[in-house]
């Protein structure tokens, strides 16, 4: 399985891009994955917050395919253990997916028709976090869900 992190944004700031590469180094051991990031919508500040939803969703429908599974980071979304994210995963790798992207959206949150077509909406926590942030957090998770799945000594229980 692929694993793809999609994120509407700026370019990391160089703590963020630190982490992130300290937790893609030791990712890569156990999975396929990168991180894409989705340019800000040109004349973004011109727009109502409906239409620039609407104008990221329409460049993130077309780059979906079909066949991927969506994840949609999202503040409603289903909150999970590591544990349960873990086992989340591992069914996804069962289920044979060939990539699952997980998305988050921009500074506004994710637009409706996204949310739809998204197979899980995911919670990281109640909390509002910079989506810079939320990148590493995210990264560091996964990669503490694949030492749980292999049974290694990370997460601690």
């Amino acid at each position: 399985m692929k694993i793809q992190l999609w994120s509407i944004g700026k370019e990391h700031d160089p703590y963020i891009r630190e982490g992130m590469a300290v937790f893609q180094k030791r990712l890569q051991h156990y999975v396929d994955f990168d991180v894409k990031l989705i340019p800000t919508v040109k004349q973004a500040a011109s727009l109502s917050v409906a239409e620039l939803k609407k104008q990221e969703a329409k460049i993130i429908l077309d780059l979906l395919q079909p066949t991927d599974y969506l994840v949609a980071l999202d503040e409603k979304g289903k909150m999970m253990t590591t544990v349960q994210f873990a086992d989340f995963l591992q069914q996804r790798t069962n289920a044979s997916t060939r990539q699952l992207i997980i998305l988050i959206g921009g500074a506004f949150g994710i637009d409706q028709s996204l949310l739809e077509r998204a197979q899980l909406k995911m919670s990281l926590s109640p909390l509002t976090f910079p989506h810079q942030l939320v990148r590493l957090i995210f990264t560091e998770q996964l990669y503490r869900a694949y030492t749980v799945i292999n049974r290694e000594k990370y997460h601690h229980q």
